[in-house]
């Protein structure tokens, strides 16, 4: 674990930021795209989920080491959080290019953000693919840590919280992006979902007012809020939580199909998304918002919130296929699942299925179900690695602490590796890897 740590902390961080991927010779580094050698990036695996997997070290071990390289994670954060509140995905360091982003750190050395020209991204928080989420969660988690006793850091998590309340809609949903946000006034959806009368079969794209539930977005921020609820005990995280329930309650669709789209018009009727995303049932954002709705339960105590997730469950369980997994989509009023081939037309076949996204799958469907199922039950004991799966895990390390595969380091099997050796340790010296380390688990990045 030290030779790992060391190895990822002194050679593949950059300002305390990583990326997803580097080359072993460190020549090359990316995220969802190339970066520089001033860049992180913030989706996980990206900085965040290496921050959280030094702090599980640090709960296992005591070790400082760990501790410190977590505060520098959190600091690179605190650097680059916008004044929207929120991050992009693209972590910048270099002094000259940072003059083009609206970092808070950075107001006195740079003109001010309306001033900026030629970067539409420059103050946009973006909530798509628990990117902001995972970072002010992090934070988080390093606040508790030190007691508050790193201003910045708490500072960064109070203004954070504030933005991702303010950029909430009344209806309870959150935008994708802060500067795509719809004005208030214009938020009139109905109370409750409904299927529509008819859909085209092709594209068309989305237009004024949207609300989405893609990539867990909705849960991700629940989740967020309920954490900041759990350690600053402030009413108000717990009621934008709720009001993020209220949402998901009436974006469910009717019955016989209970289940989630992945975007809503403001008649929260099922849209179009990106042009491989058409109106559907949507099994992976089905089973995010009943895990949404079952964390609800665990901490209001209120039953609605897991009534709908059964019904949606019982939805889920009827429509998997023989094979085990789901379709991603399923058709409006048959249950049919629905397919888009490599020219983005509607097919009832995955064969010819484009290989950018993924159209069957598991989704991780199956343990959402059987945590409904142990929903006001006991929780099961923490998964304890085995000896076994610890000694496969030491012997594909190098000499240099790294794990190496295709010729590249990897920032998610750091993490995964990293975490299951601290889970390890700390059962073995009788320590306790705190809960909430875990409340908010983090997706592998899907294409």
């Amino acid at each position: 674990m030290l030779r790992a740590a060391t190895f990822f902390r002194d050679r593949v961080a950059r300002h305390g930021s990583y990326v997803w991927e580097v080359s072993t010779d460190l020549s090359w580094r990316s995220g969802e795209g190339v970066t520089t050698e001033t860049q992180g990036w913030l989706q996980p695996p990206g900085t965040p989920a290496v921050g959280r997997a030094y702090l599980a070290a640090f709960h296992a071990t005591g070790e400082r080491l760990y501790l410190d390289a977590a505060v520098e994670t959190a600091e690179a954060l605190v650097e680059t959080q916008l004044e929207s509140g929120g991050w992009w995905a693209l972590l910048e360091f270099d002094p000259a290019a940072r003059q083009s982003w609206c970092y808070r750190a950075n107001r006195a050395q740079r003109p001010p953000c309306t001033a900026i020209d030629g970067n539409k991204e420059r103050d946009a928080t973006i909530l798509d693919d628990n990117m902001s989420q995972s970072a002010l969660a992090f934070l988080m988690l390093v606040d508790e840590t030190l007691e508050g006793g790193h201003e910045r850091v708490h500072e960064a998590v109070v203004y954070g919280l504030g933005a991702f309340i303010a950029m909430q809609h009344p209806n309870g949903a959150w935008p994708v992006r802060s500067d795509r946000r719809v004005a208030d006034a214009l938020t009139v959806s109905a109370w409750q979902a409904r299927m529509p009368e008819s859909w085209p079969r092709e594209y068309v794209e989305p237009e004024g007012e949207v609300y989405i539930l893609n990539d867990h977005l909705q849960r991700d921020v629940i989740r967020t809020f309920l954490l900041a609820h759990r350690l600053y005990g402030e009413p108000d995280y717990l009621a934008a939580a709720r009001r993020g329930g209220e949402f998901l309650l009436r974006a469910q669709l009717p019955d016989p199909q209970p289940g989630w789209a992945q975007t809503y018009n403001a008649d929260l009727e099922p849209i179009w998304g990106r042009r491989f995303e058409p109106p559907a049932i949507a099994s992976n954002e089905t089973a995010g918002a009943v895990d949404a709705l079952i964390d609800l339960h665990r901490v209001t105590g209120e039953r609605r919130y897991l009534a709908g997730a059964r019904k949606a469950a019982a939805w889920l369980r009827a429509v998997r296929l023989p094979d085990g997994d789901w379709a991603r989509f399923y058709e409006l009023g048959t249950d049919r699942p629905l397919y888009l081939d490599t020219d983005y037309r509607l097919t009832y076949a995955v064969d010819d299925a484009p290989d950018h996204y993924s159209f069957k799958a598991g989704f991780d469907i199956a343990p959402v179900l059987a945590r409904l199922d142990a929903a006001g039950k006991d929780e099961k004991p923490r998964d304890i690695p085995t000896e076994a799966e610890i000694e496969q895990i030491l012997a594909a390390t190098d000499r240099e602490g790294r794990w190496v595969g295709d010729g590249k380091i990897s920032s998610a099997v750091f993490v995964e590796h990293l975490e299951r050796l601290a889970g390890f340790v700390a059962h073995a010296a009788g320590r306790t890897i705190p809960d909430r380390t875990k409340l908010l688990p983090l997706p592998k990045a899907e294409r």
